[in-house]
Protein backbone atom coordinates (compact mmCIF):
# COMPACT_ATOMS: atom_id res chain seq x y z
CA UNK A 1 0.00 0.00 0.00
CA UNK A 2 1.04 3.45 -1.08
CA UNK A 3 -0.28 7.04 -0.22
CA UNK A 4 0.84 9.89 -1.91
CA UNK A 5 1.05 13.26 0.14
CA UNK A 6 -0.06 16.49 -1.20
CA UNK A 7 1.94 18.93 1.65
CA UNK A 8 5.51 19.02 2.98
CA UNK A 9 5.51 16.37 5.88
CA UNK A 10 7.13 19.36 7.78
CA UNK A 11 5.31 22.68 7.04
CA UNK A 12 2.43 21.58 5.22
CA UNK A 13 2.80 23.66 2.04
CA UNK A 14 1.76 22.29 -1.35
CA UNK A 15 4.78 23.95 -3.15
CA UNK A 16 6.84 20.83 -3.71
CA UNK A 17 8.86 20.08 -7.08
CA UNK A 18 10.08 17.15 -8.53
CA UNK A 19 13.92 17.71 -9.10
CA UNK A 20 15.32 13.90 -9.27
CA UNK A 21 13.55 10.67 -10.35
CA UNK A 22 14.97 7.10 -9.94
CA UNK A 23 12.55 5.44 -11.65
CA UNK A 24 9.88 2.68 -10.16
CA UNK A 25 12.09 0.38 -7.35
CA UNK A 26 10.68 -2.44 -5.21
CA UNK A 27 11.70 -1.90 -1.59
CA UNK A 28 15.20 -1.51 -1.01
CA UNK A 29 15.32 -4.14 1.81
CA UNK A 30 12.77 -6.31 0.60
CA UNK A 31 15.58 -9.31 -0.21
CA UNK A 32 14.27 -12.31 -1.72
CA UNK A 33 14.61 -15.83 -0.77
CA UNK A 34 15.05 -18.73 -3.40
CA UNK A 35 11.19 -19.91 -3.49
CA UNK A 36 10.09 -16.38 -4.55
CA UNK A 37 12.20 -15.56 -7.15
CA UNK A 38 9.21 -16.39 -9.43
CA UNK A 39 6.78 -14.73 -8.16
CA UNK A 40 6.23 -10.31 -8.65
CA UNK A 41 7.87 -7.80 -6.43
CA UNK A 42 5.66 -4.77 -5.99
CA UNK A 43 7.44 -1.75 -7.02
CA UNK A 44 7.00 2.16 -6.38
CA UNK A 45 7.46 5.08 -7.60
CA UNK A 46 11.25 6.83 -6.25
CA UNK A 47 10.97 10.52 -6.61
CA UNK A 48 11.88 13.37 -4.74
CA UNK A 49 10.67 17.05 -4.09
CA UNK A 50 12.07 19.79 -2.68
CA UNK A 51 9.59 21.96 -0.83
CA UNK A 52 9.83 25.67 -1.92
CA UNK A 53 8.78 27.17 1.30
CA UNK A 54 10.76 25.51 4.25
CA UNK A 55 13.51 23.59 2.03
CA UNK A 56 12.87 20.32 2.99
CA UNK A 57 13.66 17.41 0.81
CA UNK A 58 11.29 14.38 0.76
CA UNK A 59 9.48 11.89 -0.89
CA UNK A 60 5.94 12.37 -1.35
CA UNK A 61 5.16 8.16 -1.84
CA UNK A 62 4.92 6.69 1.36
CA UNK A 63 5.11 3.17 1.45
CA UNK A 64 2.96 1.28 4.30
CA UNK A 65 5.39 1.60 7.59
CA UNK A 66 4.39 -1.95 8.67
CA UNK A 67 5.44 -3.31 5.30
CA UNK A 68 9.36 -1.19 5.33
CA UNK A 69 9.54 -1.88 9.18
CA UNK A 70 8.12 -4.87 10.61
CA UNK A 71 11.04 -7.57 9.47
CA UNK A 72 13.97 -6.26 9.48
CA UNK A 73 17.09 -7.40 7.61
CA UNK A 74 19.59 -4.57 9.40
CA UNK A 75 21.23 -5.22 12.74
CA UNK A 76 23.32 -2.82 14.40
CA UNK A 77 25.95 -4.69 15.58
CA UNK A 78 26.35 -6.42 12.91
CA UNK A 79 28.04 -3.90 10.67
CA UNK A 80 31.86 -2.72 10.52
CA UNK A 81 33.05 -0.22 12.88
CA UNK A 82 29.33 0.61 13.91
CA UNK A 83 29.80 -0.81 17.75
CA UNK A 84 33.27 2.00 18.29
CA UNK A 85 30.93 4.86 16.87
CA UNK A 86 27.87 4.12 19.04
CA UNK A 87 30.54 3.43 22.17
CA UNK A 88 31.80 6.84 21.47
CA UNK A 89 28.30 8.49 20.73
CA UNK A 90 27.02 7.18 24.39
CA UNK A 91 30.06 8.81 26.15
CA UNK A 92 29.38 12.30 25.00
CA UNK A 93 25.77 11.69 25.29
CA UNK A 94 27.05 10.83 29.17
CA UNK A 95 29.44 13.33 29.84
CA UNK A 96 27.50 16.39 28.58
CA UNK A 97 23.87 15.59 29.07
CA UNK A 98 22.99 12.77 32.02
CA UNK A 99 24.23 13.81 35.74
CA UNK A 100 23.11 10.76 37.86
CA UNK A 101 22.44 6.85 37.37
CA UNK A 102 18.28 7.65 37.91
CA UNK A 103 18.50 9.50 34.78
CA UNK A 104 15.69 7.69 31.85
CA UNK A 105 17.87 7.00 28.58
CA UNK A 106 15.22 5.96 25.56
CA UNK A 107 15.83 5.08 22.07
CA UNK A 108 13.70 5.41 19.16
CA UNK A 109 14.27 2.83 16.70
CA UNK A 110 16.42 1.00 19.06
CA UNK A 111 17.06 -2.00 16.66
CA UNK A 112 19.13 -4.97 18.36
CA UNK A 113 20.04 -2.38 21.91
CA UNK A 114 23.60 -2.41 21.30
CA UNK A 115 23.68 1.59 21.47
CA UNK A 116 21.14 1.57 24.75
CA UNK A 117 24.00 -1.63 26.14
CA UNK A 118 26.37 1.11 26.62
CA UNK A 119 24.34 3.16 28.76
CA UNK A 120 22.64 0.29 31.08
CA UNK A 121 26.53 -0.94 31.34
CA UNK A 122 26.94 2.33 33.29
CA UNK A 123 24.03 2.14 35.36
CA UNK A 124 21.72 4.29 33.78
CA UNK A 125 17.60 3.27 33.07
CA UNK A 126 17.00 2.33 29.95
CA UNK A 127 14.10 1.90 27.34
CA UNK A 128 13.65 0.92 23.80
CA UNK A 129 11.30 0.75 20.99
CA UNK A 130 11.53 -0.58 17.90
CA UNK A 131 8.88 -1.68 15.02
CA UNK A 132 10.64 -5.11 14.09
CA UNK A 133 9.63 -8.05 15.41
CA UNK A 134 12.29 -10.05 14.33
CA UNK A 135 14.42 -7.91 16.27
CA UNK A 136 13.19 -7.06 19.66
CA UNK A 137 14.55 -10.95 20.99
CA UNK A 138 18.06 -9.78 19.81
CA UNK A 139 17.39 -6.54 22.08
CA UNK A 140 15.89 -8.31 24.77
CA UNK A 141 18.30 -10.84 24.92
CA UNK A 142 21.15 -8.30 25.87
CA UNK A 143 19.23 -7.22 28.43
CA UNK A 144 17.32 -4.23 27.04
CA UNK A 145 14.20 -3.74 27.42
CA UNK A 146 11.99 -3.08 23.95
CA UNK A 147 8.71 -2.04 23.15
CA UNK A 148 7.62 -3.58 19.36
CA UNK A 149 5.84 -0.53 17.69
CA UNK A 150 6.02 2.48 16.59
CA UNK A 151 6.77 5.91 18.66
CA UNK A 152 4.15 8.33 18.58
CA UNK A 153 2.51 11.13 21.17
CA UNK A 154 0.49 8.62 22.61
CA UNK A 155 3.47 5.78 23.42
CA UNK A 156 5.22 9.14 24.67
CA UNK A 157 2.26 9.70 27.34
CA UNK A 158 2.76 5.57 28.34
CA UNK A 159 6.10 6.09 28.86
CA UNK A 160 5.97 9.13 30.85
CA UNK A 161 3.50 8.01 32.68
CA UNK A 162 5.75 4.27 33.75
CA UNK A 163 9.42 5.63 33.55
CA UNK A 164 9.08 9.51 33.53
CA UNK A 165 10.70 11.79 32.00
CA UNK A 166 13.57 10.99 29.54
CA UNK A 167 17.09 13.12 29.74
CA UNK A 168 17.94 11.58 26.80
CA UNK A 169 15.86 10.68 23.85
CA UNK A 170 17.75 9.38 20.91
CA UNK A 171 16.66 8.80 17.09
CA UNK A 172 19.56 7.44 14.75
CA UNK A 173 18.28 6.79 11.39
CA UNK A 174 15.14 7.21 11.74
CA UNK A 175 13.44 10.64 11.83
CA UNK A 176 14.40 10.68 7.90
CA UNK A 177 12.22 7.31 8.04
CA UNK A 178 9.15 8.98 9.79
CA UNK A 179 6.12 10.45 7.60
CA UNK A 180 4.32 12.36 10.31
CA UNK A 181 7.07 14.73 11.99
CA UNK A 182 4.83 16.74 14.19
CA UNK A 183 3.75 13.73 15.44
CA UNK A 184 7.23 13.16 15.93
CA UNK A 185 7.92 16.09 17.87
CA UNK A 186 4.63 16.36 19.69
CA UNK A 187 6.19 12.44 21.55
CA UNK A 188 9.08 14.23 21.75
CA UNK A 189 7.90 17.41 23.31
CA UNK A 190 6.11 14.88 25.91
CA UNK A 191 8.57 12.87 27.06
CA UNK A 192 11.82 15.35 26.88
CA UNK A 193 12.97 16.34 30.85
CA UNK A 194 12.97 19.83 30.89
CA UNK A 195 16.81 19.66 30.86
CA UNK A 196 17.26 17.06 28.63
CA UNK A 197 18.63 16.44 24.95
CA UNK A 198 16.47 14.94 21.62
CA UNK A 199 19.93 13.64 19.61
CA UNK A 200 18.91 12.87 15.94
CA UNK A 201 21.77 11.35 13.69
CA UNK A 202 21.10 10.90 9.81
CA UNK A 203 22.74 11.35 6.71
CA UNK A 204 23.11 15.17 5.83
CA UNK A 205 21.65 16.21 2.64
CA UNK A 206 24.97 18.20 1.97
CA UNK A 207 26.68 15.20 1.38
CA UNK A 208 24.90 14.41 -1.49
CA UNK A 209 25.90 17.62 -3.28
CA UNK A 210 29.80 17.16 -1.73
CA UNK A 211 29.66 13.43 -2.91
CA UNK A 212 26.89 12.67 -5.17
CA UNK A 213 25.37 10.37 -2.60
CA UNK A 214 21.93 9.59 -4.12
CA UNK A 215 22.09 6.17 -3.30
CA UNK A 216 20.85 7.15 0.18
CA UNK A 217 17.82 7.40 -1.58
CA UNK A 218 14.89 4.73 -1.39
CA UNK A 219 11.42 3.96 0.45
CA UNK A 220 12.68 3.78 3.88
CA UNK A 221 14.31 7.41 3.81
CA UNK A 222 11.13 9.39 3.18
CA UNK A 223 12.79 12.77 4.39
CA UNK A 224 17.11 14.22 3.35
CA UNK A 225 17.87 15.85 6.12
CA UNK A 226 19.40 19.34 6.62
CA UNK A 227 19.93 21.93 9.70
CA UNK A 228 17.46 25.05 7.84
CA UNK A 229 14.47 23.02 7.48
CA UNK A 230 14.92 21.06 11.18
CA UNK A 231 14.73 24.50 12.86
CA UNK A 232 11.85 25.61 10.68
CA UNK A 233 10.19 22.30 12.09
CA UNK A 234 11.32 22.43 15.72
CA UNK A 235 9.98 26.12 16.44
CA UNK A 236 6.70 24.69 15.79
CA UNK A 237 6.90 22.73 19.06
CA UNK A 238 8.86 25.11 21.28
CA UNK A 239 11.83 22.81 20.84
CA UNK A 240 15.73 23.96 19.46
CA UNK A 241 18.80 22.89 17.56
CA UNK A 242 21.46 24.14 20.75
CA UNK A 243 24.32 22.02 18.67
CA UNK A 244 25.06 20.09 15.63
CA UNK A 245 27.79 18.20 14.16
CA UNK A 246 28.60 16.33 10.81
CA UNK A 247 29.91 12.90 11.68
CA UNK A 248 31.70 10.52 9.41
CA UNK A 249 29.11 7.60 9.41
CA UNK A 250 27.10 6.65 6.38
CA UNK A 251 29.06 9.05 4.40
CA UNK A 252 28.69 12.29 6.55
CA UNK A 253 25.75 11.91 8.94
CA UNK A 254 24.32 14.76 10.66
CA UNK A 255 24.07 14.76 15.06
CA UNK A 256 21.91 17.20 16.16
CA UNK A 257 21.23 18.48 19.61
CA UNK A 258 17.79 19.78 20.30
CA UNK A 259 16.22 20.85 23.81
CA UNK A 260 13.21 22.68 25.28
CA UNK A 261 12.96 26.30 23.49
CA UNK A 262 15.85 28.11 25.81
CA UNK A 263 17.04 25.04 27.67
CA UNK A 264 20.12 24.96 26.70
CA UNK A 265 22.94 27.73 24.93
CA UNK A 266 22.76 27.73 20.97
CA UNK A 267 26.65 26.76 19.83
CA UNK A 268 27.83 28.48 16.89
CA UNK A 269 28.39 24.91 15.28
CA UNK A 270 24.01 25.39 14.18
CA UNK A 271 24.91 28.96 12.48
CA UNK A 272 28.21 27.49 10.85
CA UNK A 273 26.41 24.89 8.59
CA UNK A 274 23.30 26.82 7.96
CA UNK A 275 25.97 29.36 6.21
CA UNK A 276 27.38 26.16 4.67
CA UNK A 277 24.11 24.85 3.37
CA UNK A 278 23.42 28.44 1.78
CA UNK A 279 26.92 28.51 0.29
CA UNK A 280 25.56 25.51 -1.58
CA UNK A 281 22.38 27.48 -2.53
CA UNK A 282 20.21 24.07 -0.37
CA UNK A 283 17.50 27.01 -0.70
CA UNK A 284 17.42 27.29 -4.18
CA UNK A 285 14.75 25.05 -6.53
CA UNK A 286 17.94 25.30 -9.67
CA UNK A 287 20.75 23.89 -7.56
CA UNK A 288 18.28 20.77 -7.49
CA UNK A 289 17.77 20.54 -10.59
CA UNK A 290 21.60 20.68 -11.31
CA UNK A 291 21.73 18.36 -9.11
CA UNK A 292 19.78 15.61 -10.71
CA UNK A 293 21.54 16.47 -14.05
CA UNK A 294 24.80 15.40 -12.36
CA UNK A 295 23.50 12.38 -10.93
CA UNK A 296 22.55 11.39 -14.56
CA UNK A 297 25.81 12.01 -15.34
CA UNK A 298 27.54 9.55 -13.00
CA UNK A 299 25.04 6.79 -14.06
CA UNK A 300 26.38 7.01 -17.58
CA UNK A 301 29.68 6.33 -16.50
CA UNK A 302 29.33 4.09 -14.05
CA UNK A 303 27.41 1.93 -16.63
CA UNK A 304 29.94 2.33 -19.49
CA UNK A 305 32.55 1.65 -17.14
CA UNK A 306 31.33 -1.85 -16.18
CA UNK A 307 29.80 -2.56 -19.70
CA UNK A 308 33.79 -2.25 -21.24
CA UNK A 309 34.54 -4.79 -18.62
CA UNK A 310 32.21 -6.89 -19.00
CA UNK A 311 33.10 -7.19 -23.01
CA UNK A 312 36.68 -7.44 -21.55
CA UNK A 313 35.40 -10.78 -19.97
CA UNK A 314 36.38 -9.52 -16.86
CA UNK A 315 34.31 -10.77 -13.43
CA UNK A 316 32.67 -8.27 -10.78
CA UNK A 317 30.64 -8.96 -7.66
CA UNK A 318 29.37 -6.51 -5.17
CA UNK A 319 30.53 -5.57 -2.26
CA UNK A 320 28.28 -5.21 0.40
CA UNK A 321 24.23 -5.38 0.05
CA UNK A 322 23.42 -2.28 1.41
CA UNK A 323 19.70 -0.95 0.89
CA UNK A 324 21.31 1.96 -1.03
CA UNK A 325 23.05 -0.58 -3.26
CA UNK A 326 19.82 -1.45 -4.15
CA UNK A 327 18.97 1.86 -5.21
CA UNK A 328 22.19 2.08 -7.76
CA UNK A 329 21.76 -0.91 -9.41
CA UNK A 330 18.39 -0.41 -9.86
CA UNK A 331 18.59 3.12 -11.39
CA UNK A 332 22.05 1.96 -13.61
CA UNK A 333 20.11 -1.35 -14.41
CA UNK A 334 22.94 -3.35 -13.21
CA UNK A 335 21.81 -6.61 -12.37
CA UNK A 336 23.21 -10.56 -12.22
CA UNK A 337 23.77 -10.50 -15.96
CA UNK A 338 26.87 -8.20 -14.71
CA UNK A 339 27.12 -8.85 -11.28
CA UNK A 340 27.95 -12.51 -10.13
CA UNK A 341 27.24 -12.12 -6.50
CA UNK A 342 26.73 -9.80 -3.44
CA UNK A 343 29.45 -10.50 -0.75
CA UNK A 344 28.26 -9.47 2.66
CA UNK A 345 29.16 -10.36 6.42
CA UNK A 346 25.11 -10.08 7.70
CA UNK A 347 24.63 -14.01 8.01
CA UNK A 348 20.57 -12.24 7.79
CA UNK A 349 21.13 -11.55 4.37
CA UNK A 350 23.06 -14.37 2.95
CA UNK A 351 21.39 -17.18 0.90
CA UNK A 352 18.83 -14.43 -0.49
CA UNK A 353 19.02 -12.31 -3.28
CA UNK A 354 18.70 -8.38 -3.81
CA UNK A 355 15.14 -7.43 -4.70
CA UNK A 356 14.35 -7.04 -7.97
CA UNK A 357 18.33 -7.45 -9.57
CA UNK A 358 17.82 -10.96 -8.21
CA UNK A 359 22.02 -11.13 -7.60
CA UNK A 360 22.84 -13.67 -4.88
CA UNK A 361 23.52 -12.61 -1.38
CA UNK A 362 27.34 -14.77 -0.36
CA UNK A 363 29.24 -15.27 2.61
CA UNK A 364 33.13 -14.73 2.83
CA UNK A 365 33.63 -18.64 2.47
CA UNK A 366 32.02 -18.47 -0.91
CA UNK A 367 33.90 -15.49 -2.70
CA UNK A 368 36.68 -17.37 -1.47
CA UNK A 369 36.43 -20.06 -3.81
CA UNK A 370 34.56 -18.07 -6.57
CA UNK A 371 36.97 -15.45 -7.43
CA UNK A 372 36.36 -11.76 -9.38
CA UNK A 373 39.00 -9.52 -10.37
CA UNK A 374 36.78 -6.20 -9.08
CA UNK A 375 34.04 -5.99 -6.62
CA UNK A 376 31.68 -3.23 -6.94
CA UNK A 377 31.81 -1.32 -3.79
CA UNK A 378 28.28 -0.71 -2.82
CA UNK A 379 29.45 -0.38 1.17
CA UNK A 380 31.60 2.42 -0.34
CA UNK A 381 30.85 4.23 3.37
CA UNK A 382 33.40 1.48 5.09
CA UNK A 383 35.98 2.35 2.29
CA UNK A 384 39.08 1.99 4.07
CA UNK A 385 37.52 -0.42 6.43
CA UNK A 386 37.33 -2.68 3.30
CA UNK A 387 40.37 -1.62 1.81
CA UNK A 388 42.34 -2.89 5.11
CA UNK A 389 40.53 -6.00 5.16
CA UNK A 390 41.29 -6.99 1.21
CA UNK A 391 44.97 -6.16 1.22
CA UNK A 392 45.33 -10.25 -0.24
CA UNK A 393 42.28 -9.49 -2.58
CA UNK A 394 44.26 -6.35 -3.63
CA UNK A 395 47.57 -7.59 -3.71
CA UNK A 396 46.90 -10.24 -6.05
CA UNK A 397 45.42 -7.65 -8.50
CA UNK A 398 41.82 -7.18 -7.76
CA UNK A 399 40.38 -3.82 -7.69
CA UNK A 400 37.64 -1.67 -6.67
CA UNK A 401 34.81 0.42 -8.36
CA UNK A 402 33.92 3.35 -6.31
CA UNK A 403 30.04 3.88 -7.81
CA UNK A 404 29.81 7.23 -6.12
CA UNK A 405 31.18 10.86 -6.96
CA UNK A 406 31.74 12.80 -9.81
CA UNK A 407 34.36 10.46 -11.03
CA UNK A 408 33.40 6.35 -10.46
CA UNK A 409 37.12 5.66 -9.94
CA UNK A 410 38.74 2.12 -9.68
CA UNK A 411 41.59 1.67 -6.52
Amino acid sequence: MVVINSQCRDCKSAELVKFLDLGSQPLANSFVNEESLDKPEPRYPLEVYFCQNCNLVQLLHVVDKKELFSHYVYFSAGMPRISPHWQSYAEEVIQRFLENRNDFVFEIASNDGILLTYFKDKGFRILGIDPAQNIAPTAKSLGVPTITGFFSEEIAKDVLYTHGSAKAILANNVVAHIDDHHDLCRGVKTLLHPAGVFVVEAPYLADMFEHLTYDTVYHEHLSYLAVRPLQTLFQKFDLEIFDVKVVPVQGQSLRLFVGHKGAHPINPSVSELVRKELDYKMDDVESYFELAKRVAASKEKLVELVRNLKKQGKRLAAYGAPAKGNTLLHYCKIGSDCIDYALDDLPSKQGLYTPGTHIPVVSREYSEKHPINYYLLLAWNYAQTVFDREQKFRGQGGKFIIPIGNDINII
